[in-house]
């Protein structure tokens, strides 16, 4: 099994956690190599993150994080700051993965792997360009992303990508061209370019194979309310086995959620997943991060919870799937032209 994973080194530590899962939940899988594309990586966890790999008998390789923009001669923009624009490796893997290996997972580090990942690496990608489990978003958020009326668009956090399919089709070229074409914009960044490029042949993946946050907080009707989804693959027995019996967790960050569990005093329903293997990494004594985050989203978080829940759902249904959506669109003029 091939894995990518990609952070700056402040977010070493969580990854690492991440990879102690991988390894250690899948013990009999005869190979996993992690390729681990990062930027301003000290020695101090460079080590640590190999004594892990050598602790499971496993391959780690690093990469610094190319600048694409100068590497390719594109403009790439990040719709936000804190994103840092890592997720644009995704775009362009075929330019720096091995031409023998033909299919890749593609993980984000705040994931936790709580489960054999045999099934999923066996998934069959004949005619699709990856797989990927569906994200919930409103069918204004599809449009302003671009997807067909026939597509899902997934989640970029767990992709399982058919890297010999790309390669046979160019699609580094094709990648480029719509960047060039958006001006090097895009809301959600690579998440979005993907699934406008790939609309329709997409494979879906159960919940359970990318059980972020929102399955955690909400039920099944109050995400519908929350989100509004359109062209959404899931039941609510589906969302009850993702929460009940995850394969992969992501800690997506949501305003109903005070601290992540990598966060002190954390409050995720599902931190004691992270934690449990925290415990037996190398940073199982090292004390958890500080709160970091600017008044105003613990303000946000703090309101969301004093108002009464149907309330609360409303009120951010509105700003999510309304202002929210024509903010977007004022940028994406913005940055066009």
């Amino acid at each position: 099994m091939y894995v990518i994973y990609h952070s700056s080194d402040s977010f070493a530590s969580v990854t690492g956690v991440s990879m102690v899962s991988l390894f250690e939940n899948n013990k009999g899988m005869d190979y996993i190599h992690v390729l681990y594309i990062e930027r301003g990586m000290t020695e101090e966890n460079r080590n640590i993150l190999e004594s892990i790999a050598k602790r499971y008998d496993r391959e780690l390789e690093f990469m610094e994080m190319p600048d694409w923009t100068e590497k390719l001669g594109i403009s790439l923009k990040s719709s936000k700051k804190s994103w840092l624009g890592f997720g644009y490796n995704r775009l362009f893997l075929t330019e720096y993965i091995p031409h023998d290996v033909d299919k890749v997972l593609y993980l984000d580090s705040d994931t936790v792997i709580e489960q054999s990942l045999d099934t999923l690496w066996n998934q069959d990608l004949e005619g699709y360009y990856l797989a990927g489990v569906d994200d919930c978003l409103s069918r204004t958020y599809r449009d302003i992303v671009g997807l067909k009326d026939n597509g899902t668009y997934v989640n970029s956090g767990v992709l399982l990508i058919n890297v010999k399919k790309w390669r046979e089709d160019n699609t580094c070229s094709k990648f480029i061209k719509i960047l060039m074409e958006n001006n090097g914009f895009f809301i959600f960044n690579e998440q979005s370019v993907i699934n406008a490029l790939f609309s329709g042949q997409i494979k879906i993946l159960p919940q359970k194979y990318n059980t972020n946050s929102l399955v955690y907080l909400y039920e099944y009707d109050e995400l519908m309310k929350l989100r509004k989804p359109y062209h959404y693959s899931y039941t609510k027995d589906d969302l009850l086995e993702a929460r009940e019996n995850p394969v992969i967790t992501h800690y997506t960050g949501n305003f109903y959620v005070y601290r992540r569990p990598w966060i002190r005093n954390s409050d995720h329903p599902h931190a004691e997943a992270f934690l449990k293997y925290r415990d037996i990494s190398p940073w199982r004594d090292e004390a958890l991060d500080e709160d970091n985050r600017s008044i105003q989203s613990r303000f946000i978080t703090v309101l969301c919870h004093a108002l009464p829940r149907k309330v609360m759902l409303c009120l951010v249904s509105f700003l999510y799937n309304e202002l929210r959506c024509r903010l977007f669109k004022r940028k994406i003029e913005k940055a066009h032209y």
